[in-house]
């Protein structure tokens, strides 16, 4: 089910994908302009991506399981979810302070340092390690996805919807560098207009994931809501 929803996030979100990362789709290097040859650098490429995605997922869904062992996973999943509809619909309700931006600012540039040197060489390495950059450059779409993956508390699931994401975004980014497609700003904006449709579905799932009202693969009863009576075992 996770990796479901990580995928619906991604697709409806892939327009916000090709307008932060189509340039750089667009100037990956390519050794020989055949097809097929710029299809697999686009698999490498893209598939940095989505293990970078999948690795943050992981990481956050071990933090949300050591959260979820003190008996707040469910109240954690219905936090996040009402802060993704909060960030989504009222995003100036929340502020970056000026010294966060200045430090948050100053490690992407030291990223786009090594994105130079990446793109100035042809090769699969290279084009992975782009790729595995790429998925760390600043983005609204995946902080909402990554928060999501902190919600569910499961490694394994987080892990999974993150992959999701990943591969939903996968065919707009294709399409950008393997047919030159870079859709105009209007169209892209057009687009984005879904993008808190897709955040929306998937916030709600986290809040009825929360709830644990029994509902197969939606909202599943999880076991720390089943608390087991203390038996006097003393004689």
């Amino acid at each position: 089910m996770e990796i479901i929803s990580g995928f619906v996030l991604g697709i409806l979100g892939s327009m916000h994908c090709v307008g932060m990362c189509g340039p750089i789709a667009l100037a990956i290097p390519h050794k020989s302009t055949n097809k097929t040859s710029i299809a697999i650098d686009n698999a490498f490429y893209n598939g940095g991506r989505i293990i970078t995605y999948m690795i943050l997922g992981t990481i956050l869904g071990l933090i949300g399981s050591a959260i979820s062992f003190s008996g707040l996973q469910e109240k954690l999943s219905i936090i996040i979810g009402v802060l993704m509809l909060v960030l989504t619909f009222a995003p100036k309700v929340f502020k970056i302070s000026g010294k966060a931006n200045s430090f948050f600012y100053s490690g992407v540039g030291k990223l786009k340092s090594y994105f130079s040197s990446f793109l100035q060489k042809k090769g699969k390495v290279a084009l992975f390690s782009l790729g595995l950059l790429n998925g760390l450059l600043p983005c609204g779409l995946v902080y909402v996805a990554l928060a999501a993956s902190l919600g569910i508390a499961n490694y394994v699931s987080s892990m999974g919807f993150m992959a999701g994401f990943g591969i939903g975004t996968a065919p707009a980014m294709f399409a950008v560098s393997y047919l030159g497609i870079f859709a105009s700003a209007s169209l892209r904006q057009k687009f984005s207009k879904l993008i808190p449709y897709g955040v929306a579905i998937v916030a709600i799932l986290m809040i009825m994931r929360g709830m644990a009202l029994g509902i197969p693969y939606i909202s599943p009863e999880l076991p720390d809501t089943v608390k087991q009576p203390v038996e006097n075992c003393c004689h």
